[in-house]
């Protein structure tokens, strides 16, 4: 039941569903429709919000305080040698500028990248919260 659940396993759980979706597309990503391509992008950028209001509930749960928006979060996270800040910071940046401008090159740019490295380190950030959620 979601009240059993500490608020932080309840959004990791919502987290891993997201990833899911995230990663049904990437088998054959050339063979995806430009509609597609956006569907991926967008549902990238749900799954870093996910991810890292995941990690400020679980950073919360462990009794920090006064830690708002991802960049702090994330830099505590990486304190705490949960994950590695810098290619979470390159996420956080490419999440903004794909969700406040739209430039398509841009846009297909990144969409190699979630490919090559974001969705890669999303599936590591799992491994490490499935490992202490039991």
């Amino acid at each position: 039941m979601m009240n059993d659940l500490p608020r932080w396993k309840f959004r990791f759980e919502n987290y891993c569903q997201a990833l899911d979706s995230l990663t049904a597309f990437t088998d054959d990503p050339d063979a995806l429709t430009e509609l597609e391509k956006d569907g991926l992008i967008q549902r990238f950028e749900f799954t870093f919000e996910l991810a890292w209001k995941c990690m400020q509930d679980y950073l919360l749960f462990t009794g920090y305080t006064g830690l708002r928006g991802p960049r702090h979060v994330i830099r505590q996270m990486a304190r705490d040698m949960m994950i590695d800040a810098y290619p979470w910071f390159d996420m956080m940046q490419a999440r903004n500028e794909l969700s406040h401008i739209y430039d398509e090159k841009k846009s297909r740019e990144y969409l190699q990248e979630i490919l090559r490295s974001y969705i890669p380190l999303m599936e590591q950030f799992r491994r490490t919260m499935a490992a202490i959620y039991e």
